[in-house]
């Protein structure tokens, strides 16, 4: 017995569409690659074959006083995503956040709710072709005032590429 052809379509396309997934999970290095230079380079991610590091210092656009902690990726996620993670000690963090906006354009740090932020995600790229960056500065801390920075321990500070379009 043959099921009804609305139903056979939908099986059919259900299997093109694991095919390809599979297909997709075991392209080579080469072949991503090459898909990158074809779509990813314009959608602003990252090469498929970066390593975790610190980007700013790569962009050679790391502001002094700003100290490098780690880099996580996380290889399970669809996209692939790559974060850079930075301190910056509240004496500094004035400095830092000045040179973030000028260099990148980050908006000014306010204080809501529970600590200082850049409000919502922040992406910069420096051009067509370039890499997309997100980029976040933010501490939870008590309501100190800006003059007052220098209370607060540290800042951190995040810069952030994906790898994959979702």
């Amino acid at each position: 017995m043959s099921l009804p052809l609305p139903q056979h379509a939908a099986r059919v396309l259900l299997l093109a569409s694991f095919s390809s997934a599979s297909v997709l999970a075991q392209q080579t290095p080469v072949q991503a690659l090459a898909e990158w230079e074809v779509q990813g380079r314009a959608d602003g991610l990252a090469r498929p074959d970066i390593e975790c590091q610190d980007f700013l210092q790569a962009m050679g656009r790391k502001p002094p006083g700003l100290q490098y902690v780690g880099c996580s990726q996380d290889d399970a996620s669809y996209i692939k995503p790559m974060e850079a993670h930075y301190r910056v000690s509240g004496a500094q963090a004035a400095q830092v956040e000045a040179y973030l906006h000028t260099a990148f354009g980050l908006p000014a740090l306010r204080y809501v709710c529970c600590g200082w932020s850049n409000g919502a995600p922040y992406y910069w790229r420096e051009g067509p072709d370039a890499v997309r960056y997100q980029i976040g500065m933010g501490v939870e801390s008590l309501p100190y005032e800006r003059g007052e920075w220098h209370r607060i321990e540290a800042f951190n500070v995040t810069v952030e590429v994906v790898r994959l379009r979702p």
